[in-house]
């Protein structure tokens, strides 16, 4: 079917405005979603048939003594007619079955209706099927879909969950759901376990309690940034020690101790992760102040990256303060202190099309939860903007210089599998003028150092599509290792090319790789480059 053309009017955006804390909230562009490439028949509730090539089984081979590299492009053949903004997607691998993967992007249900799509694959990432199982809202500018929206599993459970934020006609009304299901695959509906106003960009994180008087069951942590202007103090935790019970309760920690000064918050970027020792961390980044004008797409943030730990899944009496700064004596260790950066309204006019506006990730390592590594960035434009990398070897008391820096790169995404081995997903924006790139990297390090091997698993105009909203990349993509594999998903220009895919890659949709061209179902109608969810598999 023949794709429809991308609507160019003004839109309100699809997240909860993150300046300022203190004022009634304006909208942060999420993306805009003309009427892409619509279904011509309205799919039944659940599952959305991918109609996947058959090719998608077969894996992408890296270097002869590398690792195996499977690419594949997420969009079902089915709907190979759809141009949309496909950003910021999250991926959630199941650790006790794991052909059982989960991806989310900013997609709309090409059915219809008030419920969101989110990509399911039950081979191991080679094919993909959307599932409408998301409870969301219809939004007229957006359509059936979600506003932030991150997924995990359970560690033993199979309980998939999800942190969102309800897309609804209303910019400034975007409550949060805690979300969970017992079967992805099929077509009921996430059951809500918690929904409450204020949150912004809500991360999930799950894992089953392995010791103490919850094992066996599973603990979610979602951290947000509490935008509501209750507080100026914003960094929050809701955490449940038994989200996989029928009535889970939940609790809500701030994190930040500290003044935000002018800011009046914190960032929107609060990452948890857990090891199976019981031991939790969360890093985010503390506001101290700003200049500029975030309508203006001038302000700049001066900032501290924090990193907090709880020593018992988060049932300790004051949850979240087992790190206490040396300094000035208050919960939280302040890894790096006044760093600036800038915090983008729009990704308009900005290198690259896409906003900056801090990045952070936190990885432990699954062996040893002393080992804990953490990526951030700074840098007051995007020329300066830089990805650093270090770690803690004893709990996040003290941490170690750069271990690596990533210049006018973001979306930082960390993981360690089971030999200790780290994993950095970024992207990079390279060159100049028109021959600007982005550049999707993993680059990989054995336990104890030894150098960095680095993976390009794609490379594409940074100037092509042209962005239809925000964001047009993602403000984060997502990695996470299982056993001693890495499996990861990130969001890029569609265009069908070898040349753009070092590692090689496999679309579902209906592409021609030699005319570098995507077409509809029918294969006789062109349609036009956009930017899609893609997964990809390393194994070790």
């Amino acid at each position: 079917m023949p794709a429809t053309k991308v609507s160019k009017k003004s839109t309100p955006g699809r997240g909860r405005s993150t300046m300022s804390a203190k004022k009634s909230p304006s909208p942060r562009a999420k993306r805009v979603a003309g009427k892409k490439g619509a279904a011509k028949k309205e799919a039944p509730p659940g599952l959305i048939r991918a109609g996947a090539s058959k090719k998608g089984a077969k894996k992408a081979a890296g270097t002869t003594t590398g690792p195996r590299v499977l690419v594949v492009n997420m969009i079902p053949r089915s709907l190979s007619a759809e141009i949309n903004q496909d950003s910021e997607p999250t991926i959630a691998v199941n650790p006790a079955k794991t052909d059982q993967i989960v991806g989310t992007a900013f997609t709309p249900n090409p059915a219809g209706g008030r419920t969101a799509p989110v990509f399911v694959s039950a081979d191991g990432g080679k094919t993909w099927v959307l599932n409408a199982i998301v409870p969301s809202g219809v939004n007229p500018f957006f359509g059936s879909a979600t506003g932030d929206i991150t997924v995990a599993f359970g560690g033993t459970s199979n309980k998939l969950y999800a942190g969102i934020l309800q897309d609804t006609s209303d910019p400034n009304d975007r409550p949060m759901d805690i979300l969970r299901t017992d079967n992805f695959l099929n077509a009921t509906l996430m059951k809500n376990l918690l929904s409450r106003d204020g949150p912004d960009q809500p991360y999930t994180h799950a894992a089953t309690i392995t010791n103490g008087p919850n094992a066996g069951k599973d603990a979610v942590y979602i951290g947000s940034n509490e935008a509501d202007g209750s507080s100026s103090r914003t960094s929050t935790l809701d955490f449940s020690l038994n989200a996989s019970s029928p009535a889970p309760s939940f609790k809500t920690v701030l994190l930040e101790p500290r003044s935000t000064g002018n800011a009046r918050q914190d960032g929107p970027q609060v990452r948890p992760t857990s090891h199976p020792d019981g031991i939790v961390y969360a890093a985010y980044t503390g506001w101290r102040s700003t200049t500029g004008n975030f309508r203006a797409n001038t302000l700049v943030v001066s900032a501290d990256i924090v990193v907090v730990r709880d020593d018992s899944w988060g049932a300790s009496p004051k949850p979240f303060t087992a790190l206490v700064d040396p300094i000035d004596h208050l919960p939280g260790i302040r890894v790096v202190q006044g760093i600036k950066f800038p915090f983008h309204f729009t990704g308009r006019g900005v290198a690259g099309q896409n906003r900056l506006g801090g990045d952070i990730s936190i990885a432990v390592d699954p062996k040893d939860s002393k080992t804990v590594y953490l990526a951030y960035a700074e840098g007051e434009d995007v020329d300066h903007y830089k990805l650093h990398l270090r770690f803690s070897s004893n709990s996040g008391s003290t941490w170690s210089p750069d271990l690596l820096t990533i210049a006018r790169a973001t979306n930082p995404a960390l993981a360690v599998n089971s030999n200790g081995k780290l994993g950095f997903l970024y992207q990079q924006l390279t060159g100049t003028g028109s021959a600007l790139r982005w550049e999707t990297h993993l680059q990989r390090m054995p336990k104890g150092g030894g150098g960095f091997t680095d993976l390009v698993l794609a490379t594409v105009r940074a100037d092509f599509p042209a962005r239809q909203g925000d964001p047009y990349l993602g403000d984060y993509d997502h990695l996470q290792a299982i056993d001693k594999d890495f499996y990861g998903i990130f969001s890029t220009n569609n265009t069908p090319d070898k040349a753009n895919f070092p590692q090689d890659v496999v679309y579902q949709r209906n592409a021609n790789f030699t005319t570098r061209k995507l077409f509809d179902v029918s294969g006789t109608q062109e349609v036009a480059v956009s930017i899609d969810p893609f997964f990809f598999k390393v194994t070790e």
